[in-house]
């Protein structure tokens, strides 16, 4: 295949790739007979570094399996506890501006209806102080939870 209409750092980098490529699998690629001639007239091309390649399936499989079960559990129970405290920012920036709009109230009752206590006791503390918050503010604006 012919190369000679691409710009020359291009070809010089397809070039370089080819015969990377060609000197790990041993087929012996050479850019003078892939072209015909000196690639470019003159020097040979400088090697490119490769790109990284791809995760294999095993290797990711791998990689799952190293994630620890437990943290990833508590990671997930923490952003549960983190949406309450986010909604509670948006009704705080609502009532600021003048009044809560009912959507932002109705997606607090429907996270203290979703909301379960976490199982690690650290952050079972903080997410009883989130949801204590939530029913506070519910409570404020006469929605019952």
């Amino acid at each position: 295949m012919r190369i000679d209409t691409l710009p020359v750092l291009l070809r010089q980098a397809l070039l370089a790739t080819l015969a990377g490529r060609s000197a790990a699998d041993g087929t012996g690629f050479s850019a003078t007979a892939a072209t015909g001639s000196d690639p470019v007239g003159g020097p040979a091309p400088r090697p490119v570094a490769a790109m990284p390649q791809p995760a294999t399936s095993v290797q990711m499989l791998v990689a799952l399996a190293a994630i620890d079960p437990a943290v990833e559990r508590r990671r997930r129970q923490a952003v549960a506890a983190e949406r309450g405290l986010t909604l509670l920012d948006q009704l705080d920036r609502e009532v600021a501006q003048g009044a809560a709009a009912p959507e932002a109230l109705v997606a607090l009752a429907a996270w203290t209806r979703d909301f379960t206590l976490p199982e690690d006791p650290q952050l079972a503390d903080i997410a009883r102080a989130v949801e204590l918050r939530v029913r506070v503010e519910l409570a404020r604006h006469d929605v019952i939870a």
